[in-house]
C-alpha cells in the first residue's frame, strides 16, 4: 500500500533531486576554485568538471521540466502560486521568523513555490553567463547585454552565492521541520515507529 510520501515524491522525482544535489555540489566547488584558484591547481580539470556537471544539470532540468508537465506523476500545478499562497505568504514568513503560527498550505508553501520557480530561472542565467565566460571572444556581443565581461563574471559569482543561500535555507528547513521527507527523498524510507 502506498503512503502519502510515496505519492508526494515518486522515484523519478527523488532520483532527479539526487542528481541536482550532486550537480550543485560539484558546480559550487569547481566554480569556487575557478574563481579563486591556488598555485598548482589543475585548472583544466576544474573547468572540465564544471562544464560536465553544468551539462548534466541542464539535461536533468530539461527532463524534470518535461516530466512536470507530461510525466506519469506530472506535478507542475503544485508549483503554481495561487490566491491562497498570496494570502499565506506573509504568515509563512512570520512562522519562519518564529513570530506567527504555521498557516494552512498545500504540498508546498508559498515561499517554497517561489524558490522552486526561481531556481530554474537562476540556473538558466548561470548557464548563459557561464557560456559567455567560457567563450568570451565568440560571445562578446552577448556579454554586452549584461554590461560587459566583468559584469557577467560578477553576475555568475553572485548567483553562485544565491544558490548556496537557497540550498542552505532549504537544508535547514528540511532538517528542522520535514525530516521524514528527507529520509524518504534520499533513502525511500520512513523512520520505523517505536512500538509502545
Amino acid at each position: 500500500m502506498s503512503s502519502q510520501l510515496d505519492l508526494d515524491h515518486p522515484l523519478f522525482q527523488r532520483v532527479s533531486h539526487w542528481i541536482n544535489l550532486i550537480n550543485f555540489f560539484i558546480l559550487t566547488i569547481t566554480g569556487w576554485f575557478i574563481h579563486s584558484p591556488y598555485p598548482g591547481m589543475p585548472m583544466n580539470l576544474m573547468r572540465n568538471l564544471h562544464f560536465i556537471f553544468m551539462y548534466l544539470l541542464i539535461i536533468n532540468g530539461i527532463v524534470r521540466f518535461y516530466y512536470s508537465f507530461f510525466g506519469k506523476n506530472k506535478d507542475y500545478d503544485t508549483f503554481l502560486i495561487n490566491s491562497q499562497d498570496i494570502k499565506t505568504f506573509w504568515p509563512q514568513i512570520k512562522y519562519y521568523l518564529f513570530i506567527g503560527k504555521h498557516p494552512e498550505t498545500g504540498k508546498y508553501n508559498p515561499l517554497q513555490k517561489t524558490a522552486y520557480i526561481a531556481l530554474p530561472i537562476m540556473a538558466v542565467v548561470q548557464a548563459v553567463t557561464g557560456f559567455i565566460l567560457y567563450k568570451p571572444v565568440e560571445l562578446a556581443n552577448a556579454a554586452g547585454y549584461f554590461g560587459g565581461l566583468a559584469a557577467v563574471r560578477g553576475i555568475h559569482y553572485l548567483f553562485m552565492w544565491l544558490f548556496m543561500a537557497v540550498i542552505a535555507v532549504h537544508l535547514y528547513l528540511v532538517f528542522t521541520s520535514a525530516y521524514e521527507q528527507f529520509l524518504f527523498m534520499f533513502f525511500g524510507k520512513k523512520r520505523k515507529e517505536k512500538s509502545a
